[in-house]
């Protein structure tokens, strides 16, 4: 019987670092370049659906939690304009965000995403901020130490905003795929 607890206690100690080094891996400052795939559906006269791609920036701290659960916290920024319609536009889509998430093992995040979004609005010349809320779902997989790959979606729905000669009503939803760099 001593034998065996005695072969317990090692096991567990053996474990127990492996297990935390989980999180740690993912634990420290990033920054992600990403292609996102924004499908928009937007309403001022009529109701128009666009899809469009652009580019963006994401930067992140995440902080190391337990075993194998990571908080992050950090912002992202649409480097491009995109069309809803031949004459609206989104520009300067950015957001600042909290992602919780689970290290499922030495390489996989597997993350929830709340986000506080703004951009701007731009109908036949007439712009207007709008914000509102995004949520979603999204996956880190670690190729070494420092570099990764990450996908995720999110969708953004913007609060109803008086603009021009109506109330301005858009949603987005972005499939986001990116590589980045985790110092």
């Amino acid at each position: 019987m001593k034998k065996l607890v005695i072969a317990a206690a090692a096991a567990a100690t053996l474990a127990a670092p492996q297990a935390f080094a989980q999180a740690k891996n993912f634990e420290g400052f990033s920054i992600t370049a990403a292609v996102n795939a924004n499908n928009n559906s937007a309403e001022l006269a009529n109701k128009v659906d666009a899809s469009r791609a652009n580019i963006g920036v994401i930067a992140q701290y995440d902080f190391s939690i337990g075993s194998a659960f990571v908080f992050g916290l950090g912002a992202s920024l649409g480097l491009n304009d995109f069309d809803i319609a031949s004459n609206a536009k989104l520009q300067n889509a950015n957001s600042i965000f909290i992602a919780p998430g689970i290290a499922v093992n030495n390489q996989t995040l597997i993350y929830g995403k709340v986000a506080s979004v703004t951009a701007k609005a731009d109908i036949s010349g007439t712009s207007a901020d709008i914000s509102g809320v995004g949520y979603g779902i999204g996956a880190r997989y670690l190729t070494n130490k420092n570099v990764y790959f990450q996908g995720e979606y999110v969708l953004n729905k913007y609060d109803d905003k008086k603009i021009a000669t109506g109330t301005f009503k858009n949603q987005t939803g972005v499939l986001s795929f990116g590589v980045g760099y985790k110092f």
